[in-house]
């Protein structure tokens, strides 16, 4: 990154060229006389990078999965998942590792060995992950907080401090090995410099984002076997609208009869059964991650939580589509309540009342994830997949009138999950805690939410409801100067200050060609 960072010549030789920039990096190195130096790095890299894909391919071709390598997957665990290893790996190594290894073992692993082949290898890794992607952004969140000191990169000069500290080891060096993106910039600009630690830094989140999203079926082929199924049934039903009273004219496209998948793509001769056994891991998967394994539950879902507070929207946009999955999956269970109605609820929150210039564009995403944690666990409202749809009320239980009963889909999260049955306090509370919000107004919202259900109109009742607190938190802490990527979004910007737009009618009457058609064929019955 540092390379391709500086301008290079092509025209005399590249980077290793009478005006390349190869070993700028590297003080007192001649390029000419000396230039093996600079392709260490790159050549160790793509030696990692090998390693990464030779364990891919072990477990995409299910050669790790083979009974035959069963003696062997204790001893490569302990190589693999080495916490050392783990600790001491780069944030641009770290991120091969997750894609090249760990996704295509998840995607690949059958379902009965999760417990003997998966979770050996990725309950270490989220441990570890988690702990990582905070210590890494805990600097940018204090300093655009000023709370913390800017923590420079490591430049040359600094080489012989961080030396120092990296021998005496322990906690204190990773803090700054993380802080600074394992990334040693040489004598590059401070600009450039800064460039190159936020690269590392958004990549790594992104990473763990679009992993989860794999494995969730929300992105890739498992997410195409859910498109197909939705496919399906919306064929079905307009099928079965279209043939009612109707005589069928014509034979039958098989262009749209399941000859294609949802993406455009011709289905193979076997796609049916491939995407039922993909089907299969994809309920057993969100069922194993989630309420199977405590190490990996309880590291993964804290881990998704405090990336919706990084300031990236495209990860934050990810993450609010894991949140869904995970309360589709775990709303029902009574472990999972605080730590969905206290922590999830609290971070999705206090990014829609501070109103950071960054959450400008995915507010309603937010929105919804809000609405959903309160549906599901004060309500007793379930919604369709992904926070979709209008509020579907659980009624009464007839023999707890403070209960409410079970959805029927609360064992299958891909069909929009269940519910908490005893209702929860704890979202009530964080909403309490908000300035300029009291009882009175959370009565009222939760009788609101009962008598409108639509997705629109509930999103509209929780705006109106974190307008209150926003304009009160704003009053109590007055903008001054800017704070970086949390400085606070201007009125016009902001979602919940935003009014809406007025839309003028047209001059004369709108004629499309479909109330032409209808027009036409009303005259032809007469």
């Amino acid at each position: 990154d540092a390379y391709l960072s500086k301008k290079t010549d092509a025209k005399s030789g590249g980077v290793f060229g009478e005006g390349g920039t190869a070993g700028s990096v590297i003080p007192g190195v001649d390029r000419r006389s000396l230039n093996l130096a600079p392709r260490w790095s790159s050549w160790f890299n793509e030696l990692r990078n090998t390693l990464f894909q030779l364990l891919g391919l072990l477990a995409a071709q299910r050669v790790m999965f083979a009974p035959e390598v069963a003696s062997m997957i204790p001893q490569l665990v302990a190589v693999t998942v080495d916490i050392q290893s783990l600790m001491s790996m780069e944030h641009r190594h770290f991120s091969q590792f997750m894609k090249q290894f760990i996704e295509l073992l998840m995607l690949a692993c059958p379902k009965t060995l999760y417990m003997t082949h998966l979770a050996p290898f990725i309950g270490p890794v989220f441990e570890h992950l988690q702990y990582r992607l905070e210590k890494s952004w805990d600097p940018v969140l204090r300093q655009t907080s000023g709370a913390g000191t800017v923590l420079r990169p490591l430049f040359t000069a600094d080489c012989e401090s961080a030396a120092a500290l990296a021998r005496q080891g322990g906690e204190v060096w990773f803090l700054s090995y993380y802080a600074r993106s394992c990334l040693f910039v040489g004598d590059l600009d401070g600009v450039t410099a800064e460039a190159a630690l936020e690269k590392q830094r958004v990549e790594l989140t992104r990473t763990f984002g679009d992993v989860l999203q794999a494995a969730l079926a929300l992105k890739g082929d498992w997410a195409l076997v859910l498109a197909n199924l939705a496919k399906e049934e919306a064929n079905s039903k307009q099928n079965d609208r279209s043939n009612y009273g109707k005589v069928s004219k014509g034979p039958p496209n098989q262009l749209h009869e399941g000859q294609v998948n949802a993406d455009g793509t011709p289905r193979s001769q076997y796609q049916a059964a491939l995407d039922a056994r993909k089907l299969a891991r994809i309920s057993a998967m969100c069922h194993f991650l989630f309420l199977e394994h405590d190490q990996i539950a309880g590291f993964l879902t804290l881990g998704v939580i405090q990336c919706l507070s990084y300031p990236d929207q495209y990860t934050c946009r990810r993450i609010t589509r894991i949140c869904h999955r995970i309360l589709e999956a775990t709303a029902w269970h009574p472990r999972y309540t605080e730590i969905l109605g206290q922590r999830m609820l609290s971070a999705a929150v206090q990014n829609l009342v501070m109103e950071p210039k960054w959450m400008v564009g995915i507010e309603w995403d937010m929105l919804n994830v809000v609405r959903d944690i309160y549906g599901r666990l004060v309500l007793g409202q379930v919604v369709q997949p992904g926070g979709q749809g209008a509020g579907l009320q659980q009624p009464i239980a007839t023999h707890n009138p403070l209960t409410y009963e079970q959805a029927k889909t609360a064992d299958r999260p891909l069909q929009g999950g269940g519910i908490l049955t005893t209702p929860s306090d704890l979202p009530r509370q964080v909403l309490l805690s908000l300035p300029g919000v009291n009882v009175q107004m959370i009565q009222q919202l939760d009788d609101d939410l009962k008598r409108k259900r639509s997705a629109k109109d509930q999103k509209d009742i929780m705006k109106d409801l974190l307008r209150v607190a926003a304009d009160e938190w704003s009053e109590r802490n007055p903008a001054g100067s800017s704070t970086g990527v949390l400085d606070r979004a201007a009125g016009a910007e902001s979602l919940l200050h935003r009014g809406k737009a007025d839309v003028e009618d047209i001059p004369e009457k709108l004629v499309t060609h479909s109330m032409m058609q209808k027009k036409h064929r009303k005259g032809e019955e007469a």
